[in-house]
C-alpha cells in the first residue's frame, strides 16, 4: 500500500514537472496587434463627438511563469491629424519627461497552456498600470483564444476605463480643449487592446 501511495505520488510529481517545463514563454506580434483608445469630445453648443485612436509603438512579453509586461510609447498616439498627435505626446503625455505607460500582471499559464486550438478562456485580472510617474490597479476582463500553431489572441472583453485624474492628466486635457476651442473633452478613457502573442521556447 505504501509502495502504491508512493508510486501514485511520484507519476504526479512527474506528470506537474513535465507541465511546468512545456511551459514557455509569448511574445507580441506587433503586425497583427493593436491598441486602442477613444476620446469623447465636446463642442461648446453641447454637441459631443468620439472618436477612436492608436497608439502605434508598444511591446508585450509574458513569461513562463505568466508575468505580463507591457510598455507603451507615449509619443505613437496616432488620430489622423498631426498636429493632435503632436500635441498629446507634448501636452497631455509630456513624452519628453514621461516616455513610457508600463502595465503589469499575471496570467493564468498553466491553464492557458494546455488550451486546444479553437478553445477560449475569460478571466478577470488586476493589473498595475503606471502613467505619468503614478501607479494605479487596472481591472481588466480578458478573453484569451488559441488560434493555429502557437499563437494565441489575447483581447479585453470590454473597454478597460483608465481615469485621467488618477493619474494627473487632467491638466493637459484641459490644455488640449483650450487649444481646440472645445467646450469639454471627457477625462474617464476607455482602452481596448487586441493582442496576438506567439509561444516562443
Amino acid at each position: 500500500m505504501r509502495f502504491q501511495t508512493a508510486l501514485r505520488y511520484l507519476t504526479a510529481t512527474l506528470i506537474m514537472s513535465t507541465a511546468v517545463s512545456a511551459q514557455a514563454s509569448w511574445k507580441l506580434d506587433s503586425d497583427a496587434s493593436q491598441l486602442t483608445f477613444q476620446t469623447t469630445k465636446m463642442a461648446k453648443t453641447g454637441a459631443s463627438t468620439v472618436e477612436t485612436h492608436t497608439l502605434d509603438s508598444w511591446r508585450a512579453r509574458v513569461n513562463d511563469k505568466g508575468q505580463l509586461s507591457v510598455e507603451i510609447d507615449l509619443d505613437s498616439a496616432k488620430t489622423g491629424i498631426e498636429i493632435r498627435d503632436q500635441r498629446i505626446s507634448e501636452k497631455l503625455f509630456e513624452a519628453g519627461t514621461y516616455p513610457l505607460a508600463v502595465m503589469t500582471a499575471t496570467l493564468d499559464m498553466p491553464t492557458l497552456d494546455v488550451m486546444e486550438p479553437g478553445d477560449t478562456q475569460e478571466m478577470d485580472i488586476d493589473g498595475q498600470l503606471t502613467l505619468h510617474d503614478s501607479t494605479q490597479s487596472l481591472p481588466m476582463s480578458l478573453q484569451v483564444t488559441r488560434l493555429r500553431g502557437e499563437q494565441w489572441l489575447v483581447q479585453t472583453v470590454k473597454p478597460v476605463m483608465v481615469d485621467a485624474d488618477k493619474f494627473s492628466l487632467v491638466g493637459g486635457i484641459r490644455t488640449l480643449r483650450d487649444l481646440a476651442g472645445l467646450g469639454d473633452i471627457a477625462t474617464q478613457v476607455p482602452v481596448a487592446v487586441k493582442a496576438v502573442m506567439i509561444k516562443e521556447e
